[in-house]
């Protein structure tokens, strides 16, 4: 897990310290060294963290045996072994023990091809000298994020971080207004989309080919999601649930490997609390558990969580955010939000994430088990659409409006108020639009109060939703279920959840791995029938299942609670939507009414 930085160069300019500066800016998500490697006209900058092969000789940027590719690489390939072993029969020689030099050598063998051999999480750069080209990549799910765009002089640059990329002076930054619209609605940018003109990302599941000017010459998808639920199995349940089971099992036991220690996030729910027992069973040292509370009773998970620490045996520390300088917690949430992010559970993650860095450098988590097994509300909500549309379109509206009906619930998590109105609100649309109407911040309208009336036509034009309603299509004929999940994934999970986790951990250089993401075990679930994962009111059905006998009933019964910090009551707000009044919140904190580009400086420290 490391930090990476580039440039393609055009002329004879001296980038080397912009590369350095992005590197620096960027030295928390690899505390443990730096390189600088000049390969002609191409810079590459990298930040360590040493996770595997501790030695010198696994540092960054690193070149194959011949010297003819130099990579950087930011992430974990799990099945790097075998990969090496495979590649030892073809005569290739390893300096290392690391999972970067079979990176380069796997490269060397098979070209492209290679990205779909790799288990695990990445983003990299190769620079080919014969070939006079950049190959980058990014993981199938996008754990690990890539930025790039180009400076004044038409250098081609990259970086792990947005804020990276701010730090070399050479670059240029104007507000991206459609990526502002996304974020008003969403509280997050869709990829390739950043909150500037011109500074991308690379799309998870995709590689891109440069030249040595920097010109894109070639990109391709290497990992088809979709395609996995398209063919259903027709597995008895009692297969299916042992199929399961060992698929997460060989999930965890895969990402145990380490010479460094390896501990786990535990909330007390379902899917941490699944990692934390596997984990436990099988790592032969000592494990750590780590959690975070709050003050507030909804909002508060410990005693559940210390409840199966205490059971499962683990060395468990816990704290309790309870932040005497809240202005300061929330400029710390921008900070490491990198750009626009409005999921206010990043701030628990940062907390827990520093005091889990005192102690081990690799986290297990849960994340993804509710968008790959349906464990949101959302879902269940979706199944109940069908039931609201029986009902007359005014009487949903006056519900929507709460003229009728919930009010805020104060001290309440997610209100019955709050959930009321999101339903009936979506519950107007087609049952697309309202599966994506439950996340919704702003609506376009007040979009286009916030954003001025100048922008009405874009607004409109540039709308989440449509970018929401192409990945439909690639699930067309499926259940309903099915195609939420699979556009969760492609949205909310991608440029959200693993955008808090990545961001989150490495602020405090701490590596998060996500069992639940495993390739092989996603695409299995993908191909089983919906009902298995929403069964009936039962969110996560098959997956509860699998857990009996390895989750005591305590964990398995409990009410899904979510990971959101109190920040309505940290915000003094009455609103009946505090998630929307956090959205406004960090846009002002980087924009500012005035739509203020320099706020973004701000946040991050730069003159």
């Amino acid at each position: 897990m490391c930090g990476i930085a580039g440039k393609i160069c055009l002329d004879n300019g001296d980038y080397v310290d912009a590369v350095k500066a992005m590197c620096t800016t960027i030295a928390h998500r690899g505390p443990d060294g730096e390189g600088i490697n000049v390969i002609g006209n191409c810079i590459l900058g990298h930040r360590r963290l040493s996770i595997i092969d501790l030695s010198a000789s696994a540092s960054q940027p690193m070149s194959d045996v011949d010297s003819r590719y130099f990579i950087v690489f930011n992430g974990e390939i799990y099945n790097f072994q075998l990969i090496k072993n495979q590649l030892i029969t073809k005569g290739y020689r390893f300096r290392n023990h690391s999972d970067t030099e079979v990176i380069l050598q796997a490269y060397a063998e098979y070209g492209t091809d290679c990205f779909k051999k790799f288990e695990g999480m990445f983003a990299l750069a190769i620079w080919d000298i014969k070939e006079q080209k950049l190959i980058v990549a990014r993981d199938h799910f996008g754990k690990k994020p890539f930025f790039y765009g180009y400076d004044k002089a038409g250098n081609f640059t990259f970086c792990s971080e947005v804020k990276g990329l701010r730090a070399d002076t050479n670059i240029e930054f104007e507000l991206n207004t459609e990526a502002l619209n996304c974020y008003l609605a969403l509280g997050y940018i869709l990829n390739p989309m950043t909150m500037y003109k011109g500074i991308y990302q690379v799309p998870p599941g995709t590689w891109m080919e440069f030249d040595n000017k920097g010109r894109l010459t070639n990109t391709s998808g290497f990992w088809d999601y979709a395609e996995y639920f398209h063919t259903k199995t027709t597995e008895s349940k009692g297969v299916i649930i042992d199929n399961i089971r060992q698929l997460f099992i060989n999930a965890v036991k895969k990402r145990m490997i380490s010479d460094v220690p390896v501990g786990a996030f535990l909330s007390g729910g379902i899917d941490s609390s699944s990692v934390a027992t596997i984990l436990k069973k099988h790592y032969p040292n000592e494990l750590h558990t780590f959690s975070v509370g709050f003050k507030e009773k909804s909002y508060n998970e410990l005693p559940d969580a210390e409840k199966l620490a205490d059971l499962i045996g683990t060395i468990h520390h816990s704290i309790t955010c309870d932040p005497k300088d809240i202005p300061g917690l929330l400029h710390e949430a921008a900070d490491a939000g990198d750009q626009l992010f409005a999921d206010n559970s990043i701030i628990p993650m940062i907390e827990v994430s520093k005091l889990a860095s005192k102690y081990v450098k690799v986290a297990l988590s849960g994340d993804g088990a509710d968008e790959i097994f349906a464990g949101y509300i959302t879902y269940k909500a979706d199944s109940y659409y069908k039931y609201s549309q029986l009902m007359p379109k005014a009487l949903r509206k006056m519900l929507a409006e709460q003229k009728i009906g919930f009010k805020r619930d104060s001290g309440v998590k997610i209100g019955r108020g709050y959930k009321q109105k999101q339903f009936f609100n979506g519950s107007l649309y087609n049952y697309k639009k309202a599966h994506y109407s439950w996340r919704l911040f702003y609506s376009q309208e007040e979009r286009i109060k916030i954003l001025g009336e100048e922008h009405r036509q874009l607004v409109y034009d540039t709308d989440p939703f449509l970018k929401f309603d192409k990945y439909y299509k690639d699930v067309d004929g499926l259940s309903s279920l099915d195609q939420h999940l699979y556009v969760d994934a492609k949205t909310w999970l991608t440029d959200d959840i693993l955008v808090k986790a990545d961001r989150s951990t490495m602020h405090s250089g701490l590596e998060a791995r996500c069992p639940y993401l495993d390739v092989q075990l996603v695409q299995y679930v993908a191909s089983l029938p919906s009902s298995l994962k929403l069964h009936g009111s039962v969110t996560k059905y098959i997956l509860k299942e699998s857990l009996k006998g390895i989750l005591p009933d305590f964990v398995l019964t409990k009410k899904k609670s979510g990971f959101n910090a109190p920040i309505g009551s940290w915000l003094k707000t009455d609103s009946s939507h505090e998630f929307k009044v956090y959205n406004k919140y960090i846009y002002d904190s980087f924009i500012g009414n005035a739509g203020n580009v320099n706020k973004y400086d701000k946040i991050h420290g730069h003159n």
